[in-house]
Order: structure tokens, then sequence, then C-alpha cells
């Protein structure tokens, strides 16, 4: 009874001694480094091809005091195929109660196409959004009244050449 007693005891050392070496070892390693595999597909739409609503990132922020309106509008386009933004409350000093698009540029055709889903008038005023990429939308309270347009285009004409990054299929980006 007391060999079996001393042979575990002499078991349980060694696997002390093996787990403590091991996690010498572990810790004082360096670590591997991994490149990271692309996790989006570039794609360019050359002047005069169509750009297409699933090549344009929109990113839909809240200027109201409804919450989950910034939320249910970006689910409303990528319904129409356009990729999905950063959704949030509005992060601008500008200030509306309707349908407002920030851009750099009021003639890119990605904000045109993005401008031709809502049914009233969506504006656009000069300015950006740090930190982003893609069209940035404002909506404020009266987008209940204006909503998206029923009929509405999903590719326009580029009057530019565009390049895209479109996510592979179940990356988060």
């Amino acid at each position: 009874m007391k060999s079996a007693g001393i042979g575990i005891l002499v078991a349980a050392v060694v696997v002390f001694v093996a787990g403590a070496v091991l996690g010498l070892k572990l810790v004082t390693q360096s670590a591997e480094v991994i490149s990271s595999a692309p996790t989006c597909e570039t794609r360019t739409v050359a002047v005069g091809e169509d750009l297409t609503a699933n090549l344009v990132r929109v990113n839909v922020y809240n200027a109201s005091r409804t919450a989950g309106l910034a939320d249910r509008v970006s689910r409303l386009l990528q319904q129409r195929n356009f990729l999905p933004g950063t959704i949030a409350n509005n992060p601008t000093d500008f200030t509306t109660d309707d349908i407002v698009i920030v851009a750099d540029d009021a003639d890119d055709p990605r904000v045109k196409l993005v401008q031709a889903q809502f049914a009233g008038d969506a504006t656009v005023k000069q300015g950006t959004v740090p930190g982003v990429e893609g069209v940035s939308v404002l909506v404020g309270k009266n987008y209940a009244k204006k909503q998206l347009a029923k009929k509405a285009p999903s590719a326009m004409k580029s009057d530019r050449s565009i390049t895209s990054c479109i996510p592979f299929a179940g990356t988060a980006d």
C-alpha cells in the first residue's frame, strides 16, 4: 500500500516538473508572426462602367432621438445590396431632421447612387466623417416621412475609376 502512495507521489512530481519546464519554454520563446491573409477582394470600376450597389459601403448615422433608426436604414440599404458600414449616432457637427449625405464630392457616383435610394430629398453637405470609408448618411426624425424610394437604381454609370474592397464571405470588416 505504501508503494502505491509513493508511485502516485512520484507521478505527481514528474507531471509538475514537466509542466514547469514546458511552461517556462512557452513563456520565454519568441512569438511566431503569421502574415495576415487579405479579408477582401479589390475590385475596380473603370470610367463608363456600371457602379453597382454591392461595391458601395454605406455608413449610417442617427441624427434623431429615434432609437435604432440608423440600424434600420442600414439594414434596408443592405437589402438593396449596399455594403454595411459604420452604424452609430451622429458624430458630425451637422444637425438635421431630414436625410443628409456627408461627402467631399457631391458628384461622386457612389454618393449619387446612395442619394437615389431615398424617396425624399437627400441633400449632400461638404465634409467627411473621420476614420470611416464609404458614403456617410445622416438620418433625422423626418426619415419616417421620406423613407427609401420604392424604385431606385441598383447601378449607375461611373464617370471615374473607383476601387472597392469587397469582404470575402464570412469575414467581418
